[in-house]
């Protein structure tokens, strides 16, 4: 008798298998990458959501919308700071000292600290900042280090900052059609510059250090040490007002730090997911270099945002930007309805 011999693979034929299993990975893994992204992005609107409600729960306690900062009276510590306690943050508000500049060596523990709720998972570096400028006048860093002298200091990032506005310069907005081809003209709130860095005769350079509060008609003004924006003062409706929105690009050297009331903050006069440059020089005691800013994201195709209400939504980047630019102002009586965004 003879025993039939059990045939095995072929090369070829084993070559037909991997690649049969390489294509349906490459099918899948965008199916898969999607699917983590939609996760990600629903953290991410969590967050917000669960700043927009801390900010709510202050409104009820204080009557009014938390300071944005500026030197007084806290200081120079941003909003985001005020609204510790509604975030279940109260041992670091506690430690928190409101009397000192916000730049001081005492607030290292308070500015090196990660708040998760700050932090957009999708983010693909969410690190401790180690060499951000000193913001506001006062301390300039931790004059125990080497770097104090330098008027540096550590500092933990946010990706949720507040709305200071449209940019509105001047007597006129933002011309929502000056972004188109390079070297476009743009103004940006707080530095007006053409794509070269040289001031436009639309929109002059602001005056004073950090511009002037004519550019901030958003829920937050760092410049001014005027009373904080109560809810009746959001006459264009809290439904149509940016509270917090997404930011993902450096704007500048002490951007984006969580505690900061110049770091923390971000206007809609330029499109959503602008490709930044590098603006002029502002009168900044400081020397800082300011570049345009603008609400930008890692998330594909737009940016998320808290309105006044609370509510969360996803604003793509085609929207119009003279509606994007309404978004930003509290009071500037346009008109925008919720189809429009």
């Amino acid at each position: 008798m003879y025993r039939s011999r059990r045939r095995g693979f072929t090369l070829i034929e084993l070559l037909v298998v991997i690649a049969i299993i390489g294509v349906l990975i490459a099918l899948l893994l965008p199916a898969v990458q999607a699917a983590r992204e939609a996760a990600r992005r629903a953290q991410c609107t969590n967050n917000l959501k669960q700043l927009a409600l801390a900010t709510h729960n202050y409104i009820d306690a204080a009557g009014s919308f938390p300071y944005a900062g500026g030197f007084s009276p806290q200081r120079g510590w941003g909003m985001h700071a005020m609204i510790l306690p509604q975030l279940e943050q109260g041992p670091l508000y506690d430690a928190t000292n409101f009397e000192d500049n916000v730049s001081c060596m005492g607030a290292a523990t308070v500015r090196t600290a990660v708040i998760t709720a700050f932090l957009c998972p999708t983010d693909p570096d969410p690190v401790t900042y180690e060499d951000r400028a000193v913001p506001v006048s006062g301390c300039f860093g931790d004059p125990g280090t080497p770097d104090g002298a330098n008027g540096l200091f550590r500092g933990t990032l946010t990706h949720y900052v507040g709305s200071y506005g449209d940019g509105y310069n001047n007597g006129r907005a933002a011309d929502p059609y000056a972004f188109e081809g390079a070297g476009a003209r743009y103004g940006c709130g707080g530095c007006n510059s053409d794509g070269n860095g040289t001031p436009t005769a639309d929109c002059p350079q602001p005056t004073g250090a950090y511009g002037s509060g004519r550019n901030h008609r958003g829920m937050f003004d760092y410049t001014s040490t005027s009373p904080p924006v109560r809810l009746a003062g959001v006459r264009d409706g809290t439904s149509n007002t940016i509270l917090f929105g997404h930011t993902a690009g450096i704007v500048r050297s002490n951007s984006l730090v969580w505690f900061t009331s110049t770091g923390a903050i971000n206007g809609t006069s330029l499109p959503i997911n602008w490709t930044l440059l590098r603006s002029t020089r502002q009168g900044s005691p400081f020397g800082s270099s300011w570049t345009g800013r603008g609400f930008t994201s890692h998330h594909p195709g737009g940016v998320t945002v808290a309105l006044c209400d609370g509510s969360v939504r996803f604003l793509k980047e085609t929207i119009d930007q003279r509606v994007f630019n309404a978004l930003g102002s509290r009071a500037g009586g346009e008109v925008v309805s919720a189809d429009q965004f």
